[in-house]
C-alpha cells in the first residue's frame, strides 16, 4: 500500500464559507433521483443476474418550466422536464424497462415535492448500452472489481462548527414536521460565512403561495423561519449566529412557490453542481469535483473511494482518537479497487502509530463488498 501519513494543525481558517443546497433545489433533485436510480439498478442487477452489472446514470438535467404565481396560489404555464441519462448493460437476460422507470421516477419526483401536481413535471429516462470495454470492470459479485478510472477522492471529518450549523439548519427546515407547521418549500439553500468568531447564515427559503394570502402573512412565515434558523444555527455553532432570510426580496417580489422548487420557473438543475460527498460545498476544504450520485456502486471509484475515505476517517477518529482527519485516495484504472495508486492521510492531533493507520486503511479497502452494499443501501451522504 503506497501510504503517506502527514500531520497538520487543526482546521481553523480565519475566514470560512460553507454552502448547502436543500432537497428541493434543482441540482439536488437531480442528484437525489440519479442516485435513487443507481441504487435501483444495482439492486435489480443483483437480484436478476447475481452481480452489479456495469452501468452509470450520473447524468441528469432538470429543465425549468414557468408559472404565474402570487399570494394565494397560481398556475403552471409550462411543465419542467427531468431527463435521467446514462448507460446500462442490456446484454444480460434481465434488462431495465425504460418506460416503466419513467413512470416510477415521475412518481418519485412528486413524492419528493408533495405540493406539486402531475402537470408540473415531465420525466424521461434515457439509457443506452454500456461500453463493452468497461462491462468487465464490475466483475463477479464475490471478486473485487477493477477501477473504471484514474480518479481521486477527498474526505475531511469531522465537520467544523460552521459546517454543522449550515447542515443542521437546512435539514431542520426541510424536515417533514417543520414543513407541516410552517409552509416552506423544499428548495432551501443555506450559505454560511465566518470571519474570525463572527458567523452569519443567508437562507433562501420559498414560501408556499397557497398558504399565504398577503404580504403580511408572508412576512410572518419568513420571520418564523429566521427565528428557527437562529436557534438551530446557534446550537450547532456554539455561539450566536446572525441569520438573514430571503434578503433578495423586494416589495413586489416575494419568494413564492407552487411546487416547492425553483425549477418550476427559471432555475435549471444538473447532477454534480450541488453538494459534494458529505452534503456540503466547502471551498476551504480539499474537495473532488466528482459527482458521486448516480455512479456505479461497485466499480466507479469516483463514488466508492469517497465511501472508503469516509470509513477510514471515521475509524481513525473512533479507534485512534484523532481530532481531525483528511483523506485523499487516488485510484489506478484497470487495477483492483482494493489496490489504490496512492493514499494520503493528513492527521490533526497527537502523533500516532503509522502501523495502526495502515491496518485501518487496508481493512477499509478490503471491505469493498461492504462498501458496495452500504452504497446500495443508501448509507452514505453523497450530496
Amino acid at each position: 500500500m503506497n501510504l503517506s501519513v502527514t500531520h497538520r494543525g487543526r482546521y481553523a481558517p480565519p475566514v470560512e464559507f460553507v454552502e448547502r443546497k436543500g432537497l428541493g433545489h434543482p441540482d439536488t433533485i437531480c442528484d437525489h433521483l440519479a442516485e435513487d436510480l443507481a441504487r435501483r439498478l444495482a439492486t435489480d442487477y443483483i437480484t436478476h443476474t447475481g452481480a452489479v452489472q456495469h452501468f452509470n446514470v450520473d447524468k441528469a438535467i432538470l429543465a425549468a418550466g414557468s408559472v404565474d404565481v402570487g399570494f394565494g396560489g397560481g398556475v403552471h404555464l409550462k411543465s419542467a422536464k427531468l431527463v435521467l441519462v446514462g448507460k446500462a448493460n442490456f446484454s444480460t437476460h434481465w434488462q431495465p424497462n425504460v418506460e416503466e422507470l419513467a413512470v416510477e421516477y415521475k412518481r418519485k419526483l412528486l413524492d419528493l415535492l408533495p405540493d406539486a401536481t402531475p402537470e408540473a413535471f415531465e420525466v424521461e429516462i434515457w439509457l443506452s448500452q454500456s461500453s463493452t470495454d468497461l462491462a468487465a470492470v464490475a466483475g463477479p459479485r464475490d471478486e473485487a472489481p477493477h477501477a473504471n478510472d484514474t480518479s481521486f477522492a477527498a474526505v475531511s471529518l469531522p465537520r467544523s462548527p460552521l459546517e454543522r450549523a449550515v447542515h443542521d439548519v437546512e435539514i431542520h427546515l426541510n424536515s417533514d414536521p417543520y414543513r407541516a407547521a410552517v409552509p416552506v418549500g423544499r428548495d432551501i439553500k443555506v450559505m454560511g460565512a465566518r470571519v474570525g468568531l463572527d458567523a452569519r447564515l443567508t437562507v433562501a427559503a420559498p414560501v408556499m403561495a397557497k398558504a399565504v394570502a398577503n404580504r403580511a402573512e408572508y412576512d410572518e412565515v419568513v420571520e418564523a423561519i429566521r427565528g428557527t434558523a437562529i436557534d438551530v444555527a446557534t446550537q450547532a455553532f456554539g455561539a450566536p449566529v446572525d441569520v438573514a432570510v430571503n434578503q433578495g426580496d423586494e416589495a413586489d417580489t416575494p419568494y413564492l412557490t407552487l411546487t416547492g422548487t425553483s425549477a418550476e420557473a427559471g432555475d435549471d438543475g444538473q447532477v454534480g453542481r450541488g453538494n459534494r460527498f458529505g452534503g456540503l460545498i466547502t471551498p476551504y476544504r480539499p474537495m473532488s469535483l466528482e459527482a458521486a450520485a448516480g455512479k456505479n456502486p461497485a466499480a466507479h471509484v469516483g463514488k466508492t473511494y469517497h465511501a472508503v475515505g469516509s470509513d477510514i476517517a471515521e475509524r481513525l477518529i473512533d479507534e485512534l482518537e484523532m481530532d481531525e482527519v483528511t483523506i485523499r485516495l487516488l485510484s489506478s484504472i484497470g487495477h483492483p479497487v482494493t489496490s489504490p495508486q496512492a493514499v494520503h492521510i493528513e492527521l490533526a492531533g497527537d502523533s500516532v502509530d503509522d502501523v495502526a493507520v495502515l491496518r485501518i486503511v487496508e481493512e477499509c479497502f478490503e471491505d469493498w463488498a461492504g462498501v458496495r452494499d452500504r452504497l446500495v443501501a443508501g448509507h452514505y451522504e453523497l450530496y
